[in-house]
């Protein structure tokens, strides 16, 4: 591997580390910072810095170009995602409800390569079966709503008119996207706006906007147009352990079963990845 894929690699796991960081401080702001408000606030922050980041450079984002529509796509199945994930932590723990996602795209990515991956199979179906079992049906239906999303990104990805899509377009149609959509969203739920959030919730939305700027930029950004090289279940596995480490430090461990769950999803995204994966694949951030 040489040094360029290497980078690369060091920082795809940075970034997908990164996602188990922000959803574990979604947990801790929870007590005082409603979920929808908690995602609205996170994306709107991102959204900005990120302008000031293209218009120091400066870098072209919003060419009215054929890339237009199904980013329009891409920021609205984003939003559903960051929604659904930001709800569920409070049920079962950022650690789980990543789990929960990870397993059912691993169940998913393994059904379509065929009879070639059954091991994959079979550990994203112990996953979301056991995770399913042990834990409140509440919050493992929203991650698999999450799932469901990521399924729809994965796909709006292969659209060819994203081919040439540069990093920083695709960063700002996914938090555009968020900033529009998710604060009706959190109206829509009956929110309560006029919190006042105690000293851990500031640091947590502190946290979630450094850790989504910095997850983003890596994932898009950073590889200049190199074809990524992780599968978005090897990314989630690194991102679930990340989570259940810090909710560990936190005061807070996540149930056994989770750990369990977690060996038995690393193997099975490693083994898609190494053994069956089709390079043509685009995983998305």
């Amino acid at each position: 591997m040489d040094a360029s894929l290497r980078e690369g690699a060091r920082g795809e796991a940075a970034g997908a580390m990164l996602w188990g960081v922000q959803l574990a401080a979604v947990a801790v702001a929870a007590p005082s910072v409603p979920p929808l408000l908690q995602a609205t606030l996170s994306s709107t922050a991102s959204l900005f810095l990120m302008w000031l980041w293209t218009r120091w450079r400066p870098i072209a984002v919003f060419a009215q170009d054929a890339t237009l529509t199904p980013g329009m796509g891409l920021g609205l199945l984003f939003s559903a995602r960051m929604a659904l994930l930001y709800l569920a932590v409070p049920h079962v723990g950022a650690g789980a409800a990543v789990e929960f996602s990870a397993g059912a795209l691993l169940l998913q990515a393994a059904l379509r390569r065929g009879p070639r991956a059954w091991p994959a199979m079979l550990a994203g179906m112990l996953v979301v079966l056991v995770l399913a079992g042990s834990l409140p049906l509440s919050g493992m239906a929203l991650a698999a709503c999450a799932a469901l999303a990521w399924v729809a990104q994965q796909r709006l990805l292969r659209d060819p008119r994203l081919d040439q899509c540069a990093g920083e377009q695709f960063v700002f149609y996914q938090l555009i996207g968020a900033a529009v959509i998710l604060p009706v969203a959190s109206v829509v739920a009956g929110e309560n706006w006029l919190v006042l959030p105690d000293g851990s919730a500031w640091w947590a939305l502190g946290a979630q906007v450094g850790c989504c700027v910095l997850a983003l930029s890596l994932l898009w950004i950073a590889p200049r147009g190199r074809p990524r090289q992780a599968a978005l279940p090897v990314r989630l596995s690194l991102a679930a352990c990340a989570a259940l480490l810090l909710q560990s430090l936190l005061g807070s461990p996540a149930p056994a079963v989770c750990w369990g769950v977690l060996v038995v999803l690393i193997a099975g995204a490693a083994w898609l990845r190494l053994a069956l994966r089709d390079p043509g694949d685009r995983a998305g951030g």
